[in-house]
């Protein structure tokens, strides 16, 4: 009215809930003198009174109510210890599928379902000396579901590509203060000082973040994909007390 927009604010929308069912187990281990610990997760999780929603790029379109049930399912792995000995390198995997019936339809996938999820840390020092330090990461995350904006959950039918990384980090201790506690004065401050420099995504690879669709003349649309930053130089300076 009168180029207006009058918003209403719904008061029968209801708390979305769910159901947890979770068994986990934890064994610790250990390998060559060195300590291990891996643990195992797996879990249900019932879904109702939920609200579907869209992404279209960074933005979340809700539907109009409570019209969707769903659930979630899925295992989580990890091992965790000193591969080397004095540092901590770790190595998770991770499945899952969830999905949502809206309004009595067939189930379609949720916006997270994401079936695989991989990460790696790992830290060594370079050899005859613990000055110098390594680390190297890495990801592995399968692609999320993705349609035409403008369009139901049902055509949401499409998987992005998989988010793939490495980083690698060199380390350098400029200050090694184990014995601070004989020293006085500005000597007993920091316990160790680290000189570093990281590539982040040093394979530059491109991982798409969302889509731009472009509609033709004969109305055919085209998904252009919007990528995230490539490989990353960064230089730190890190205090430890």
């Amino acid at each position: 009215m009168n180029n207006n927009t009058v918003a209403f604010l719904r008061t029968d929308i209801k708390s979305q809930r769910s159901i947890h069912f979770v068994l986990g187990m934890e064994y610790k281990f250990r390998v060559n003198e060195r300590p291990f610990k891996f643990t195992a997760e797996a879990y249900y999780k019932a879904l109702s009174n939920l609200v579907p929603y869209n992404i279209d790029n960074v933005r979340v379109v809700y539907y109009d109510g409570n019209i969707s049930k769903g659930y979630a399912a899925g295992l989580d792995l990890k091992i965790y210890g000193e591969f080397v000995p004095g540092t901590d390198s770790w190595l998770s995997v991770g499945i899952m599928k969830t999905e949502e019936k809206i309004g009595g339809s067939q189930y379609v996938p949720r916006p997270t379902d994401q079936r695989l999820n991989c990460s790696l840390f790992f830290s060594d020092y370079f050899p005859n000396t613990n000055r110098w330090k390594m680390t190297l990461q890495g990801h592995y995350a399968g692609g999320l579901p993705f349609g035409p904006p403008h369009s139901g959950r049902e055509k949401q039918v499409f998987r992005m590509s998989s988010y793939r990384r490495i980083d690698l980090g060199i380390s350098y201790r400029l200050l090694k203060n184990e014995d601070r506690h004989i020293y006085t004065g500005i000597g007993r401050a920091f316990k160790n000082i680290w000189l570093g420099i990281d590539a982040f995504n040093i394979l530059d690879i491109a991982n798409v973040n969302s889509y731009y669709w472009v509609t033709d003349i004969t109305n055919h649309q085209y998904a252009v994909p919007n990528y995230l930053t490539g490989r990353q130089i960064n230089a730190r300076l890190l205090f430890e007390f």
